[in-house]
């Protein structure tokens, strides 16, 4: 996976983080983002870090349904320009379709898109470069954002017909049905899928605002998702190396639990790093010469990293 991600996805999840007293600026890290996602309102970060920082932020809390309890707690305006043209177009499914429309303007590896429709009902599925946990969170939180937003907007308790999630079965449906207030949750689906009834979907918004749509449609429709900055890739291969070094617990075995950590690092190869991100050893070395470093450096780097 090589594109990128808004930083206003990423920092999303770090105010879920912070919230909930979960280290923001540690979050960061371990996902390979700088601290300055939690200020930046423009730029975008490599797209292995917003479904990393999923993972990461689910394991911390150890609650499976992360991201519905992340969408609970949205504040208008924290996706910007999405937002807002969700909120002012005229009914439930203009929004739907504006979020689908300029989706690439936040993510260049993750979209909502209508796949099926009758006169009655019509599903959107969430398509994703990404695979793994953190990528199945995201979704759940993508469909629990498009949920919660559409009843806020509709001042309505809009139902799902049927969702449908990639990730395993959990121990407990409880919280996706009372979330999404229907049974109809299957999970081990092939697809993460939201269905909406037509009906729903018709309903006129009560933040519509055809004036300030048509500007902000004008304005998305000539926006563009910008390239990570070159330090970023650091960032996310420093996090990548780290992560394969375990943390030196305190007391008399620490020398030896540091010497196991730096020795781990003696075996990794530029091709196994590339292969963990989803790109190729040359584009690697071509990014890190961009932002002045090398291979040889960073993996030096992260050896003192692991020893100290």
């Amino acid at each position: 996976m090589t594109g990128s991600d808004s930083v206003l996805l990423a920092r999303f999840v770090l105010t879920r983080a912070r919230a909930v007293g979960v280290d923001p600026v540690a979050l960061a890290r371990a996902a390979g983002i700088g601290p300055y996602a939690l200020e930046a309102s423009a730029g975008s970060v490599p797209g292995q870090c917003y479904p990393r920082l999923w993972e990461l932020f689910e394991r911390r809390v150890d609650v499976p349904h992360v991201g519905l309890r992340a969408a609970e707690r949205y504040g208008m305006g924290e996706l910007g320009m999405m937002d807002y043209l969700l909120a002012t177009a005229p009914t439930v499914g203009e929004g739907f379709r504006a979020v689908g429309e300029f989706g690439s303007r936040l993510s260049g590896n993750r979209r909502v898109a209508v796949v099926a429709e009758t006169d009655r009902q019509v599903t959107f599925a969430s398509e994703s470069a990404a695979r793994g946990r953190g990528a199945e969170v995201a979704a759940q939180a993508s469909f629990a954002y498009l949920t919660g937003r559409a009843r806020l907007a509709a001042r309505a308790r809009i139902t799902p017909v049927a969702v449908t999630l990639r990730e395993r079965a959990p121990r407990r449906h409880g919280p996706y049905r009372e979330f999404f207030g229907t049974a109809a949750v299957d999970f081990g689906a092939e697809v993460d899928s939201l269905t909406l009834r037509r009906a729903d979907l018709d309903r006129p918004q009560h933040s519509a605002d055809p004036g300030l749509a048509a500007v902000l449609r004008r304005g998305a429709a000539a926006a563009t998702l910008s390239t990570p900055p070159a330090r970023a890739w650091v960032d996310l291969l420093a996090a990548e190396l780290d992560s394969l070094s375990d943390p030196a617990p305190p007391g008399p075995d620490r020398d030896t639990a540091d010497f196991r950590a730096a020795a781990s690092l003696d075996t990794v190869s530029l091709s196994d790093i590339a292969r963990r991100l989803g790109t190729s050893p040359r584009t690697v070395q071509r990014r890190l010469a961009a932002a002045g470093t090398s291979w040889s450096r960073e993996l030096a780097n992260a050896r003192r990293r692991a020893a100290w």
